[in-house]
C-alpha cells in the first residue's frame, strides 16, 4: 500500500510540473505574442478567463540573474491546482524549452524542489502556420491603468488573437490579450520583483522501489 501511495505522489509531482511549465510553453495555456525583454525586478500580474471555466491568475517576474541567464518566475493560482510557483533559469524566451537551464517548483505549502530539466519532454505538437499583423497604436484601459499600446494581431487556422503591448510593462510588455473564448488582462505591474521561493530547494530524486525477488519454480 505504501508503494502505491508513493508512486501516486510521484505521478502527481510530475503532472503538476508539466502543468506549470506548459502555462508558458507552446503546447497549452497562454502564449505571449510579444518579445521577451528581461529586466531584473520587472514583474506583471494577469487575470485569465476562458469561456466556461473559472478565472485564474498568473504573475511573471524576473527575480535574478546568473551570468547571461535570468531567473524567470511564474506564479499560477487556480481553484483546481491551487498555487504553483515555477522558477526557471533561462538563456532566452522561456517559451522555448531549449532555453531552460534549471527549474525549481513549489506547490502550495510543500517544500521547493529542483527538478531535472531533462524531465520536460519537448512538445511533439507542430504549431499551425500563422501570421502576425501590426494594427497600430491604440489607447486601452485595463485594471492596471490606461496604456498607449501597440496592437498586434495573430492569425492562424484556429482563429484570431489580439494582443496589446506596452514598453512600460516587463518582461513581455503585454497589457491585454484576447481571442473569441479567452481573455488575459494586466492587473498590476512593477519593478521590485523578489522570488516567492525563499527556502533552499531540495533536489528531486526518484525513489527507488525494491524489486521483488524472482521466484524459482519448485522442483
Amino acid at each position: 500500500m505504501k508503494k502505491i501511495v508513493l508512486m501516486g505522489l510521484i505521478a502527481f509531482v510530475l503532472l503538476t510540473v508539466q502543468f506549470a511549465h506548459a502555462q508558458l510553453g507552446k503546447t497549452a495555456g497562454p502564449r505571449f505574442y510579444s518579445e521577451f525583454k528581461p529586466v531584473v525586478g520587472g514583474w506583471s500580474e494577469y487575470e485569465m478567463t476562458t469561456k466556461g471555466e473559472p478565472s485564474s491568475k498568473m504573475k511573471v517576474a524576473i527575480v535574478g540573474k546568473e551570468g547571461d541567464a535570468y531567473w524567470y518566475e511564474t506564479v499560477m493560482e487556480t481553484k483546481r491546482e491551487g498555487k504553483v510557483i515555477t522558477k526557471m533559469l533561462v538563456s532566452g524566451n522561456p517559451e522555448d524549452q531549449k532555453n531552460v537551464k534549471r527549474m525549481i517548483v513549489k506547490m502550495g505549502n510543500e517544500p521547493a524542489m529542483e527538478m531535472p530539466v531533462g524531465m520536460m519532454q519537448p512538445s511533439k505538437t507542430q504549431e499551425k502556420p500563422g501570421k502576425l499583423i501590426d494594427k497600430g497604436t491604440e489607447t486601452i484601459k485595463v485594471p492596471a491603468g490606461t496604456f498607449k499600446a501597440q496592437r498586434m494581431q495573430y492569425q492562424d487556422p484556429e482563429g484570431v488573437m489580439d494582443t496589446w503591448v506596452s514598453k512600460d510593462v516587463s518582461p513581455y510588455g503585454m497589457v491585454k490579450s484576447q481571442s473569441k473564448d479567452f481573455e488575459m488582462v494586466l492587473l498590476r505591474y512593477g519593478t521590485d520583483a523578489k522570488s516567492q521561493i525563499t527556502e533552499t530547494p531540495q533536489k528531486f530524486e526518484m525513489p527507488q522501489i525494491p524489486q521483488r525477488p524472482e521466484r524459482r519454480p519448485k522442483r
